[in-house]
C-alpha cells in the first residue's frame, strides 16, 4: 500500500528535506512537518505535525502524535495533537483525540473520545494555512530534495472542482 511506502521512507534516516509520493501528491518532509498541497491519508503511526491545503483523513488504526492543519480533517484514528480546520472537523465513533479542536464547522459522532476544547469559529482565515504551506514548498524547491518527488494527479480532481 502507498501508505506503507510513506512510512518506510519517512521512518530511515534522511536529511532533513525529502519528497515522497502518496496516491494524492508530493508530500515534503522538513524536519517534523508533513507539508502538502493537496489531500492526505493517513493508516498508519506518525510522528509530526501535518500541513495539508485540503483535507486531512486519519483511518483507523492509525495514530499520529502532532498537529494537524488543514482545510478539512476527518478523523477515526488516534490523534495526540490539537486539530485546526478551516472548514470542518469530522471525528468519527472510533476517534481518540487528545488535544484542542478549533475549525469553522465540527461534527463529533457518539461513542467518540475527545480530551481537549472544542471551539468552533466562523471567522477562521486560511491566509495562514496557505502561507506555511506554500512557503515549505517553495523553500523546499528552491533548496532540493533528498528524493525525486512524483506528483500525482487526484483520484477526484473532477469531484473537487465542482464544490
Amino acid at each position: 500500500m502507498a501508505l506503507n511506502f510513506i512510512k518506510n521512507t519517512f521512518g530511515k534516516t534522511h536529511s532533513k528535506k525529502e519528497a515522497v509520493a502518496d496516491f494524492h501528491t508530493t508530500i515534503i518532509k522538513v524536519d517534523d512537518n508533513f507539508i502538502s498541497s493537496s489531500s492526505i491519508m493517513l493508516d498508519e503511526k506518525l510522528f509530526g505535525n501535518i500541513f495539508s491545503l485540503k483535507e486531512v483523513e486519519i483511518a483507523v488504526p492509525s495514530e499520529i502524535s502532532g498537529n494537524i492543519i488543514s482545510r478539512t480533517s476527518i478523523i477515526s484514528g488516534k490523534v495526540f495533537g490539537d486539530i485546526r480546520a478551516t472548514e470542518y472537523v469530522e471525528v468519527k465513533s472510533t476517534a481518540t483525540i487528545t488535544g484542542n479542536i478549533l475549525a469553522k464547522s465540527i461534527m463529533i459522532e457518539p461513542g467518540a473520545i475527545v480530551n481537549g476544547s472544542i471551539r468552533i469559529d466562523g471567522a477562521i482565515d486560511e491566509r495562514d494555512l496557505i502561507e506555511k504551506v506554500e512557503n515549505r514548498l517553495k523553500l523546499n524547491m528552491q533548496v532540493g530534495s533528498a528524493a525525486t518527488p512524483f506528483l500525482i494527479e487526484e483520484k477526484n480532481s473532477q469531484n473537487s472542482k465542482k464544490k
